[in-house]
Formats: structure tokens, sequence, C-alpha cells
């Protein structure tokens, strides 16, 4: 049997607004009389508003001044942006029920539960489980199941919380509800009232004829809808890729803690939208709108287009969906690249990636968890730097470069499972290690048949027992500023405690020599 679920959320335009807000504040605020303000600056009017609003005489179409005269309104400005974004949590939060989910109108989801009832349980716990997972990212909905999609919209729409209709009994479950539900346009509404059809059942109760040549088909589609009769093919949306959330700060902010209480909002929104899809995170992109006020500084140059935005974007080596530690990354980032002016609007964006399943072997050493390891590099980072004289990263793996150049490597993201397999294939039957100084120490050498018998650098000086070499070596001959060219020696010399077994180089182009390493 065909069974439909609708997720209807009440006051969208309201609750988009109010989504993000902190859940200590967001209840408070849904209680409250909430308008929402569209169009130009200079002329707002109210474009939706909540029944503790209507209640208090707002009306669709005010301005905003008039709106400002009803005691303890609330007034937001409408952003497309919060109402694309709360959508698709909408859409992500369901799509874990069903194979099949469709984007039906904006605030309202339907999906096909049949078959689902052996990994849900009957209709009612499911809804159930649908209007928790709503609320989980900031949307209260009411959930409405039918024999057919259009009949559980309009109960949706009419319901609060969850109505389960049973098979054959739509008409009845929905001929107390008010015209309303079923969207007529505004001429039709006039109509309507005009005949003193104010529900569902009287609509219904029509006769079909009159009905159609009076108002045409579109009169009678809505009869049909309010007889619950109307069977159509649910048209499943492909959830997209993309994971955004932002938020427009009244005030523009200065300091990072500020920052971090709309941060930390932000990214649990995000992860509670990738584990609904069973999704991690492998990149975040952020990104803050500043408040540039060039025109009062008379010593700064007017500002650039691009000035009035900071963005950064955090790589991650495995993928993550802990909001408490992609916050610390992100403070961590922040706290050593610090946005040039306040910020007023925050916006994140999430590349999803499959999750990480990994076990670890019974015989493996034990290597820290990535996500406490990946907050420890980033401290490292802030001490130390990001990057070298070189470009090279200061912090990670070292990685040999396919190369015949001396101490040619970069620094990669540090992998504990592959560095420490790396390690035990490369150093297991290693019995000497070169001990670099870097940078080399200059060093003086004395030759004889050209070849090394005394060295002397630092506060050393010592004779040469014996060396191996010369080696010699070039590259970058195109590139006169990287072009390299060097002979190296293997020596042992004796120390006063002992021998030494050093590695020495000839800078043939600067006619130097160097130490470049000592052997263990």
């Amino acid at each position: 049997m065909t069974m439909f679920c609708c997720v209807f959320v009440p006051n969208f335009s309201v609750q988009a607004a109010l989504r993000l807000e902190p859940n200590a504040t967001r209840p408070v605020l849904l209680q409250s009389p909430v308008a929402i303000l569209d169009g130009p600056d200079s002329v707002l009017r109210v474009f939706a508003s909540n029944e503790r609003a209507t209640q208090l005489g707002i009306q669709i179409g005010m301005t905003k001044a008039q709106a400002e005269q009803c005691l303890g309104i609330i007034l937001r400005k409408r952003v497309l942006a919060d109402e694309e974004a709360a959508q698709a949590a909408l859409l992500d939060s369901t799509s874990a029920f069903s194979p099949s989910v469709e984007d039906t109108v904006q605030g309202a989801v339907t999906l096909d539960i049949a078959g689902t009832e052996r990994a849900f349980g009957p209709p009612a716990k499911l809804a159930q489980e649908i209007a928790d997972a709503a609320k989980q990212v900031g949307l209260d909905v009411n959930v409405a199941v039918a024999a057919n999609a259009d009949a559980a919209l309009v109960a949706a729409k009419g319901c609060h919380g969850i109505d389960v209709i049973p098979t054959g009994g739509e008409a009845e479950r929905l001929a107390e509800l008010p015209l309303d539900v079923l969207s007529p346009t505004p001429e039709q509404a006039e109509i309507f009232e005009s005949w003193g059809i104010r529900r569902c059942g009287d609509l219904a109760a029509l006769p079909a004829v009159p009905l159609v040549e009076r108002l045409g088909q579109t009169g009678l589609h809505l009869q049909q809808l309010a007889r619950g009769v109307v069977v159509r093919t649910l048209v499943p949306t492909v959830a997209p890729m993309q994971l955004l959330e932002s938020f427009e700060l009244e005030d523009a902010v200065t300091d990072l803690e500020s920052l971090a209480f709309i941060l930390n909002r932000l990214l649990e929104q995000l992860t509670r939208r990738l584990m609904a899809r069973t999704l991690a995170a492998e990149e975040i992109s952020l990104r803050l709108d500043l408040e540039i006020h060039s025109d009062r500084d008379i010593h700064k140059e007017s500002a650039r287009p691009e000035d009035a935005t900071f963005e950064r974007v955090l790589k991650f080596p495995v993928p993550m969906q802990d909001a408490r530690t992609l916050r610390k990354l992100i403070q961590l980032d922040l706290a050593a690249h610090n946005p040039s002016a306040p910020v007023k609007r925050v916006t994140l964006e999430a590349k999803p990636t499959r999750c990480r399943y990994t076990q670890a072997g019974l015989f493996t050493p034990l290597a820290p968890e990535p996500e406490r390891l990946e907050v420890t590099l980033a401290r490292l980072r802030a001490v130390v730097g990001e990057a070298d004289e070189q470009g090279r990263s200061r912090v990670g793996s070292p990685e040999l470069r396919d190369s015949h150049r001396a101490d040619n490597f970069r620094v990669v993201a540090f992998n504990p499972q592959q560095d420490i397999a790396t390690a035990h294939k490369q150093f297991n039957d290693t019995a000497v290690a070169l001990r670099m100084f870097r940078p080399p120490v200059p060093a003086r050498v004395r030759c004889r048949e050209n070849k090394p018998v005394s060295v002397s650098f630092a506060t050393l000086s010592a004779n040469v027992l014996s060396a191996s070499g010369p080696w010699a070596g070039s590259g970058s001959w195109w590139n006169t500023t990287q072009k390299w060219q060097r002979e190296e020696w293997d020596v042992a010399a004796q120390l006063p405690t002992g021998i030494g077994l050093y590695r020495l180089f000839r800078d043939l182009q600067q006619g130097a020599w160097f130490v470049e390493g000592l052997y263990d």
C-alpha cells in the first residue's frame, strides 16, 4: 500500500530567520511576535509574520514604520540565503528516512514511506522520528501521513504536530480545515468568501459541474484537494552536495570571542546535516564579509571590492564531523590570520565526503586520534608559522622529492597510519642515520691532492683520517637563480672524544665548504 509523509514548516520565513539563533534564546523568540521585512531599504514592508504577530495586528504589506508601532514586535530583514539553507537542511534531515524525497514547495517536503515499516516502525513512530530530526536542524515542523501526497500536504498545513490519516478517511479529516490550506489565489479566496465557503468540507460538498462553470478546472482541482482524492506521481529530488550555512550580524564584531558563538552555531548545523547524510567534511571554507569604511579614514586609500571579504580554506587529512574540533581549528586559524576589519556576516561551507572507517590492527602501534592530532598540529602552526623561507610547510611529514638535489623534500599533511608503515619499511634495516644541519655549517677544509685532510668548523678542528668521494652533482642549469653544483665527501675525523663521521660538501659556484650533517 502506498503511503506518503509530508513535512511542513509553519511560518517558514520566520523560522528560517531564527534558525541559527542560540538554543537558549530561539524558543523565546519563536513565542514572541516576529515579522519579516522585505523590499528596498527605503520601503521595507512586512513579508511574513508568525501567529503571535498576527494576533497583535501585524498584516502582510505593512510598512516598517507601521509595524514598529506594535508593542514588543521583533523585526527581521528577509535573507534569501537563510531560507535556501533552511530548505536544504529540511531535505538533509528527511533524506535518511526514505530513498524518495520530493522538494514539494518552499517549507515542505514529501516522502514516499511505502515499505519503511520494518526499518522505522508504524507511520506514527516514523513521523515522530522525522519531526525530531527536523528539530535537530532548528526547524519545528508539522508531519502528516496519508495515502496520497497532496492529502498529506494539505493535512500538514492544517495540523499541529503529527497527524496520521487512515486510508479512506482523507475527506473526513480534511473537512474541518480552513480553506487557506489549499493555497487558493487571492481572486479565488475572495469568491469563496462571498459564497460563504470557509472550510474544506464546504468546498467538497459543492456540486462539481456548477463549480467548473464558475471557476474552471482550477476550481475543480481545489475541490479534489479538499476531498483528498488527487493522485499524482512523486518527483524525487537529489539533495545538493553543497552544505552552506551563513549568519548576518546586526552589529559588526571585532573580537574573536564574540565570533566564536556564531561559528559554534553554524558548525553545529553543518555537522548535523552531514551526519544526517552519513557524510563528513574534508574541507571547510570560511568567508567573512567585513565592514569597510575607508571614507572615514583620510590616511587610507579607497577600499577595493576584494578587501570587503576575508576567506580561509581549511583542508583536513581525514574527514571530520565533530563540531567542537572544527570550531577549535577555525579559531586557531583566525588567531594566526586575523581579519582586518569588523565582521558583519559569517559564511561556512563544508565539502562533504564519505566517513572514514578504520580498524586498528592487533600488532599496530597506537596512534593519536586524528581530530586531536589535527588540533595539536594547528597549535604548532600558530607557534612556528605555516611555511619556511622556501615555502615549505613547517608542520607535517617530510617527503623526499624525485630529484638528485640534496635536501630536496617537501612537507605533506601528517597521516599517522601511513607514516608509521613508511618509517617501518624505510628504516627497519638501516644501521646508520645522517643528522642534517639546517642550515649547513660553514667550514674551512684543507686539501691535499684534491682530498680533504683537515676540517675546521664552529669550535672544532680535526684531522681527516679517511675520506670518500667526491660525488659530484648539478642541476637546474637553465635557471640562473636556482641552479646548483656541488661535490660531496664523507669523512672520518679524529675528535678528542673519538671518531666523528661527517658529510662535507663544496659549493662549486661559491667556492665554499660546508658541513652538512653528522652520521650516527
